[in-house]
């Protein structure tokens, strides 16, 4: 058996401040991403990206592109931390690969920037940020095979940028919690370079698909509706839906490595969520798992100025890239 640590972070109910973010975009009356289609969705989400803060500065960034074998290049950004002076000397930095969420349709690396700030800042590391290529254009297995290719150029890479590649953490948040811990699992079947540590905010791990016990009504930020809208784009072919490498519930967890894996309570996946940590457990993977029993779908990545608790997750989120 692995060794499990469970982390309630708050009682049964939801976080006042979560429940009026949750109020508020009830009130806004938004369409829903069917309705807004995948050009409005993808337009919104930039849109309301680029209205947010726009995170700390960090010594470096720059954008370089990864050749993945009979795909298109695949844009990534880099960023590297200040070192801190109680930093060790020599000692290279946690090297961070991530893949944001979007539910496989909408997302990209300027969207995501301002939490790679962040994270960076305060985790002290070497973060790649993957825009891995999105359906409908490119269904899977499009996005797994370019998250392959990114995280085994990034360790090879890593030197160069001051980081260690033996400190490679791969950090996914929904749908790229999916891309993740598939892309993890495939690396170490088939030879890629060893990853340390998983970090998996609320993956979706049973292929798309609404399951019995993770529903919270249609009212909420992430709905049912929604759920089978960005499955039915990212898997067009029901039949591949419980496939290993879209539904990560089915496959062999053996060996993969220790799992840092945040849940929120109020949100359709929980409960795949809490399965998937007891799937890995029951493998003999070590599991760090924290249940945010109040908070809503894509708490992690919010602006804490919208959600303070994000902050706090964050914090948790880079400690554990820290001591990797």
């Amino acid at each position: 058996m692995g060794n499990a640590e469970v982390r309630l972070s708050l009682p049964p109910g939801q976080d006042a401040d979560a429940a009026e973010l949750a109020a508020r975009i009830r009130q806004l009356g938004q369409p829903s991403m069917r309705e807004r289609g995948v050009d409005g969705a993808r337009a919104y989400l930039e849109e309301r990206s680029a209205a947010g803060s726009a995170g700390p500065d960090v010594d470096h960034v720059h954008d370089a592109t990864v050749d993945v074998p009979g795909r298109a290049g695949v844009p990534v950004r880099i960023y590297r931390a200040r070192r801190r002076p109680q930093a060790q000397a020599g000692a290279g930095l946690p090297v961070v690969v991530y893949f944001h969420g979007g539910g496989w349709v909408i997302g990209s690396v300027a969207a995501s920037d301002s939490f790679c700030r962040r994270l960076v800042h305060a985790a002290d590391c070497v973060l790649v940020s993957v825009g891995y290529p999105l359906a409908p254009e490119h269904p899977y297995p499009h996005a797994v095979d370019s998250a392959v290719a990114a995280i085994a150029w990034s360790a090879a890479h890593a030197p160069e940028w001051g980081g260690d590649p033996a400190r490679l953490v791969v950090l996914g948040d929904s749908a790229g919690g999916n891309i993740a811990t598939v892309a993890v699992r495939r690396l170490l079947h088939h030879g890629g370079p060893p990853v340390a540590r998983q970090v998996l905010a609320y993956p979706v791990t049973a292929g798309g698909q609404v399951r019995a016990g993770g529903h919270f009504g249609a009212d909420w930020p992430l709905t049912d509706d929604d759920l089978n809208w960005f499955s039915d784009h990212y898997v067009p072919d029901p039949a591949l839906r419980q496939d290993p490498d879209v539904a990560p519930l089915h496959a062999d967890v053996q060996d993969l490595p220790p799992t840092t894996l945040l849940l929120a309570g109020c949100d359709p996946l929980v409960a795949e969520g809490l399965t998937y940590a007891d799937r890995l457990w029951q493998a003999g993977v070590r599991v760090d798992l924290h249940l945010y029993a109040g908070q809503i779908h894509g708490f992690l990545t919010l602006d804490p100025a919208a959600l303070p608790r994000a902050e706090e997750a964050l914090g948790l989120v880079a400690n554990a890239i820290r001591n990797t």
